[in-house]
């Protein structure tokens, strides 16, 4: 073996998981990410769980949900690019450090805060105030901890816990509200915030920091040249309009299945409905999983904008398939008997065929989903300069949280007005269209051969 072969491989055995597991540094900012993840999830089916049970027990409000959601998004809108200034002048261990513990204390408020609906929104919007500090924190410390021939698997491997915790977070809000109760469940989140926070101790980290006041004029010029970048560029545009689109329809529809799972899923039990949401929210993030398995596996060959466009016109479709629920019959399909397997406990309930079919449109949509997102990142990825990636992707993460706020209010409005699932058909109509306008467009175009892999 020639001396660039032996460099190769021990640099390949450095790339792997073994070598990166054997980071300390690593693994325990690795844990921290878990278990403040998994608590992010929870609070959200919570705070649901407290709306459903406190303030509309009959399940027939949809504008409570979304204002909850809003008191959650609010501070990614202001805060997200004042916190990225500030994080690259605070010593970014200190700020996680910090921010779990703040997070575990807000949480232990609980009590205080669930009898008054305004109250509970002020807590959330607190909440999630201090996480827009945690999360560039968590981030900006990863090449910090780890060295460069170990970074694409350090990302790679914090991506795919964060889509894990998207799909166990929620799953186990359930759970965890049954074996500690509503009044109680509190103080199991907080401990997972104290456990992140543990961790951050064992991270040895070197704090490099910058002048505030050159960060500041930097942070100023970025924002602009970000723009003006965007605004020159049909592709990149156009892009990140599409995923702006394909976010709130998602951000939509789960403030929507809150409803669907009351009122459909469990018309007997709507406090029930509200906790058990969630699965509805799971079996979507399963659908991205398998999504994102066949994209890199079979669909590969599949032009991106054609594939993206494929994946819109099958949320429409899935979208449609949502709103028929209410003629689904209600029949059982098997009967659950109370179990306890580790720590998931699941309550004696029949499955209904509602349940079945709800779930199942879920998973479709979730892989619509991936077929839309994947190729549209790959596109910025591979279209954006890399001298300004960095400056376009934050404004992009800010107008993803934007996009989603007004879409919101107003879906909520109008369940209320026409009910919930004549307001998924709404939103149905257009995107099949599109999806099919764009379908047929776009194949006119590969016949006479414009063949762009975009």
């Amino acid at each position: 073996m020639g001396l660039e072969e032996q460099k190769e491989s021990i640099f390949e055995k450095a790339r792997g998981y073994s070598a990166l597991f054997a980071n300390r540094d690593f693994c325990m900012l690795w844990l921290a990410q878990i278990f403040s993840q998994l608590a992010d999830r929870i609070i959200f089916v919570v705070f649901v769980t407290i709306i459903a049970i406190n303030f509309d027990p009959s399940g027939k409000s949809t504008s409570l949900q979304s204002w909850l959601y809003i008191a959650f998004t609010i501070p990614a809108i202001l805060l997200t690019a004042a916190a990225g200034v500030f994080i690259d002048i605070w010593n970014k261990k200190a700020v996680m450090i910090i921010t779990n513990i703040l997070r575990g204390s807000i949480i232990l408020l609980l009590p205080f805060f669930d009898k008054t609906l305004i109250l509970l929104y002020a807590l959330a919007f607190f909440l999630s105030s201090v996480t827009q500090f945690f999360v560039p924190a968590e981030a900006s410390i990863i090449p910090s901890v780890v060295n460069k021939y170990q970074l694409l698997t350090a990302n790679s491997l914090f991506t795919t816990t964060m889509m894990a915790s998207l799909i166990f977070g929620f799953a186990l809000g359930d759970p965890m509200i049954n074996i500690f109760g509503i009044n109680f469940v509190h103080y199991g989140i907080s401990l997972f915030f104290f456990i992140a926070a543990f961790s951050l101790l064992f991270v040895k980290y070197k704090s490099v920091q910058k002048h505030q006041n050159q960060i500041k004029s930097t942070f100023l010029s970025d924002l602009k040249e970000g723009l003006v970048y965007i605004k020159g560029t049909p592709v990149v545009r156009s892009a990140m309009l599409k995923l702006a689109g394909l976010f709130s329809i998602i951000v939509m529809l789960s403030i929507m299945s809150i409803g669907l799972s009351q009122k459909y899923l469990y018309p007997d039990n709507p406090t029930m409905g509200a906790q058990k949401f969630a699965y509805i929210v799971v079996f979507c993030g399963i659908g991205m999983v398998i999504g994102a398995f066949c994209v890199g596996h079979y669909f590969r060959k599949i032009e991106k904008r054609l594939l993206g466009y494929i994946g819109i016109f099958i949320c429409g479709i899935s979208l449609l398939m949502f709103s028929l629920l209410p003629f689904i019959p209600q029949i059982s399909v098997f009967h659950f008997k109370t179990r306890s397997v580790l720590i998931f406990y699941l309550e004696q309930f029949d499955f209904t065929y509602p349940m079945l079919y709800s779930y199942i449109v879920a998973t479709l949509i979730g892989f619509s989903t991936a077929l839309i997102a994947i190729p549209t990142q790959t596109i910025l990825h591979t279209e954006i300069d890399p001298q300004v990636r960095g400056k376009v992707f934050g404004i992009l993460f800010t107008l993803l949280s934007t996009a989603s706020t007004l879409p919101v209010l107003v879906t909520a409005w109008g369940a209320e007005i026409l009910g919930i699932p004549r307001m998924i058909f709404a939103i149905s109509i257009p995107v099949l269209i599109f999806g099919l306008y764009k379908l047929v467009l776009q194949g006119k175009r590969n016949s006479l051969g414009y063949k762009v892999n975009r």
